[in-house]
């Protein structure tokens, strides 16, 4: 911060409040991601251990979304997906829930939630 590096304390704080606003100011609305959410079950095979299949659903890497698993119940594993989509590029969400679908022992995906808000 060149321009509050003399400036502490209070004021020093100030500076760099009023020049992130600055430019957080100056990004244009447009250039903000969508964020893409959606609620999944994934159905394991009946020989799949389930810790085993929750920690491949864990540490699959997705492109441009992040995964948390829920819980489980029986053979049925329940995933929170969010992605940020941003201009045309709107399918991290379907690759996404391609990749968890081909996950070692998963049988079957049912998306349960999927909403949309723009930032």
């Amino acid at each position: 911060m060149i321009l509050c590096d003399k400036v502490q304390g209070f004021r020093g704080s100030l500076c760099v409040f009023v020049l992130a606003a600055a430019c957080f100011a100056a990004i244009p609305r447009q250039a903000l991601a969508a964020q893409v959410e959606a609620y999944a079950i994934f159905e394991l095979n009946p020989s799949t251990s389930v810790s085993a299949a929750e920690e491949k659903l864990r540490s699959t890497s997705l492109s441009n979304c992040l995964q948390l698993i829920i819980g489980s119940k029986v053979r049925d594993v329940v995933v929170h997906i969010a992605c940020s989509e941003f201009g045309t590029d709107t399918n991290y969400l379907s690759q996404a829930l391609m990749a968890l679908s081909n996950v070692a022992g998963v049988s079957r995906a049912t998306i349960v939630f999927l909403r949309r808000d723009a930032n």
